[in-house]
């Protein structure tokens, strides 16, 4: 069996493919196959030694995967062979076997494919715990979505838009404003050729109810002096490397709320509430609510280009890596 490893840290360059034997599973945990693995942001960092999450070399970097499980723990009784799953991790997912808790794992429906559940849990679940459980919007209410053609962005795109709102999806270029439109946003701004905090006004001149932010930067402080009346705006990243000054009287003008959603964390202190959450993003993939754009597929040995892919911003939608 084979896995991607960090040695040292560094860039994706460092990446190193390796042989492993077979690993010793628990009582509660479940051995799976690996199908695909969701590529993300935090596993360049984490390759950096730069995340929340700071394991040290030789480790294995990766959030999310789609896989098959090919044994069980003694102690698992919710769980059989060959039962198709998702899981989540710290890190570790980079590799064709993986042996898991059983509360990190979820079950997937039929008519979900592996490549589209690769793509779910960090996206999707990042998307549903921001809008539902941090920034509890409400049908008809406004929400801006900034970095809304990346993983999380589109996702977020699709649930905002599944609950009611009114989606506004700031992006980096006009295709990946019109890809935001066709998955749901009413209004779409491109941040590279506009002032946002212009279009936001002529948008919502009441302002918006709810900012979720991939980005910071520019784009954070402009529409954070859009917000409405007890409006609130959610921190999921810095893609632009530039972490936002939030100004403490313009919360207190708008009696509005900044709120931080490192969301990975909540799988491993309230899986039960990670599970609801999945439960209720796949009732509404099977009402074709929900539409995971997959930007490009790479294989297992390829990570370090599906990482420098991730990173130039030329993708729309989710990376995948391919364990076939």
């Amino acid at each position: 069996m084979k896995r991607l490893v960090v040695n040292k840290y560094g860039g994706p360059e460092v990446l190193q493919l390796e042989n492993f034997d077979k690993l010793k599973i628990e009582e509660s945990k479940l051995r799976i196959k690996v199908k695909n693995i969701g590529v993300n942001f935090a596993d360049s960092l984490i390759i950096k030694g730069r995340y929340q999450e700071r394991p040290r070399p030789p480790f294995s970097p990766g959030l999310e995967l789609s896989g098959e499980i090919i044994e069980i723990g003694k102690k698992i009784s919710n769980f059989q062979i060959g039962e198709r799953v998702i899981g989540i991790a710290k890190y570790g997912t980079y590799t064709e076997e993986i042996i898991m808790p059983a509360e990190n794992v979820y079950k997937i429906p039929d008519e979900m494919d592996y490549v589209t559940a690769a793509s779910f849990p960090v996206a999707y679940g990042t998307a549903h715990g921001a809008i539902s459980w941090k920034g509890k919007l409400k049908k008809k209410q406004t929400c801006l979505i900034l970095g809304a053609a990346g993983g999380v962005g589109l996702a977020a795109v699709e649930v905002a838009n599944a609950f009611g709102a009114k989606v506004i999806a700031a992006a980096g270029s006009d295709n990946k404003c019109e890809i935001c439109i066709e998955h749901g946003a009413a209004y779409s701004i491109n941040y590279n050729t506009s002032k946002i905090r212009h279009q936001i006004k002529e948008i919502a001149p009441n302002g918006v109810d709810l900012v979720l932010d991939m980005v910071g930067g520019e784009p954070a402080e402009d529409a954070l002096k859009n917000l409405a009346w007890e409006g609130k705006y959610i921190s999921v990243g810095f893609a632009s490397g530039i972490i936002p000054k939030i100004s403490a009287n313009r919360l207190l003008l708008k009696s509005s709320y900044a709120i931080g959603l490192y969301w990975g964390q909540y799988a491993f202190i309230n899986p039960t509430l990670i599970g609801q959450s999945f439960d209720d993003l796949i009732q509404l993939y099977l009402q074709k609510k929900l539409k995971p754009l997959v930007g490009k597929v790479f294989k297992l040995e390829e990570a370090a280009f599906a990482l420098d892919y991730l990173l130039s911003r030329k993708n729309t939608g989710k990376i995948i890596l391919n364990c076939n």
